[in-house]
């Protein structure tokens, strides 16, 4: 039990998911004495997610790929309104996230970390205009660095007034079924269109022939709504599954927002807006985050101090590639989110698996844009629009 007098530390990570314990790993890792500081009673998934990640996520999170982690191996196919699809064959794995989280906990104290939970941060710890730790419902803990890990709606970056314009958020809301008839319990399934899931799209990720993880994301609509009316049509696999789970949340997908660091300050995760947007993924992406986030803050430390300066090397090196990325995935987003049925009919007549990635990725824009140049409707809708 770490007692209340004694809490001064190097770095405090507020927020114990991928991208909080993703940093405190790689802050104790690297000598530094780090806090976690969790208002949950627990490290586990607190919010909705499909539960999907790559196979290099887990060398980045810094752990193994164990049974008790994976649920299941899946491929993809991205279906257009009208039923064609496009089968994207690079397997991945659905995980238990409360696992993969604990995982990364255990990781983390490995190297030294200390953890809180049941935790709740009030505001940072303010002194002279500069961040100096925070204030929790348990009291005052000093820290030279405080990282925001704390989620959309995060309570450090609203206490030091960060500049977080550019958080756009999509409601989503999902059901984990159980007693399912899952059809293909090896594929899991995204559905696009507006009468679907408009300016979003809605997903079925199978644990296993019986469960599955079912969602939707929407924008300018109610993500319950069409997700009832999503179950519906795919009655002949639910009709007789029971909901174990069932919860709401909002996702960011406007890109990484425009204040990542102050002095003895970085913000990571759904707090920084570290999330591929097209597609709503942030597991892999706000872990690498959180690695790169400890190594400058390691840097900054040794070096004297972390200074706004300094932590901007984060802003430059999380850029060089997660980014540009989110950059990418963000423009394409906009395109894609004008289209209509149609148009997402037609796509699928034309995109391969390839094309698929990099869009929703943030991967080669200018290639794809090159392949629909030639068509005449495309040609303006999408692929001039890419390469400006």
């Amino acid at each position: 039990m770490i007692k209340m007098s004694k809490l001064t530390f190097d770095v405090i990570v507020v927020g114990a998911g991928p991208a909080g314990l993703a940093a405190a790993r790689k802050a104790a890792e690297e000598g530094l004495k780090t806090l976690v500081v969790e208002r949950h009673r627990s490290i586990k998934a607190w919010k909705p997610c499909a539960e999907g990640v790559s196979k290099p996520t887990f060398k980045t999170a810094g752990i193994e790929p164990s049974e008790h982690i994976i649920d299941n191996v899946t491929k993809a196919r991205v279906y257009a309104p009208n039923g064609n699809y496009v089968e994207i064959d690079e397997e991945g794995y659905n995980i238990n996230k409360s696992s993969f989280l604990l995982a990364m906990a255990e990781r983390a104290a490995e190297e030294g970390a200390e953890i809180m939970v049941s935790t709740t941060v009030k505001s940072v710890l303010m002194e002279n205009g500069i961040v100096k730790g925070v204030v929790t419902n348990k009291g005052t803990i000093r820290g030279e660095v405080v990282v925001g890990a704390d989620g959309f709606n995060s309570t450090v970056a609203r206490s030091a007034g960060i500049n977080r314009k550019g958080l756009e958020l999509i409601p989503v809301y999902q059901y984990k079924f159980v007693n399912a008839k899952i059809k293909e319990p090896d594929i899991a399934k995204i559905f696009l269109g507006r009468k679907v899931a408009p300016l979003g799209y809605a997903w079925i990720f199978p644990k296993n022939e019986n469960m599955a993880n079912v969602g939707i994301g929407v924008r300018k609509a109610s993500p319950l709504t069409y997700l009832k009316k999503f179950i519906k049509e795919h009655r002949e696999e639910f009709k007789n599954a029971k909901i174990v789970e069932a919860d709401g949340s909002s996702v960011p997908i406007g890109g990484l927002v425009r204040e990542l660091v102050r002095d003895n300050l970085v913000l990571i995760g759904d707090a920084a807006g570290t999330v591929i947007p097209f597609t709503g993924a942030g597991i892999h992406s706000s872990i690498a985050a959180g690695v790169i986030a400890s190594k400058v803050i390691a840097e900054a430390i040794s070096s004297g101090g972390a200074s706004k300066d300094k932590l901007s090397a984060f802003i430059k090196k999380y850029g060089e590639y997660w980014g540009n990325r989110i950059r990418k995935s963000l423009k394409a987003m906009r395109i894609f989110e004008n289209l209509s049925d149609d148009d997402l009919n037609l796509l699928s007549t034309i995109l391969n698996k390839q094309d698929i990635l990099d869009l929703a990725n943030g991967f080669d824009l200018k290639r794809v844009a090159l392949k629909l140049l030639p068509h005449p409707i495309l040609s303006v809708k999408i692929a001039k629009s890419l390469l400006s």
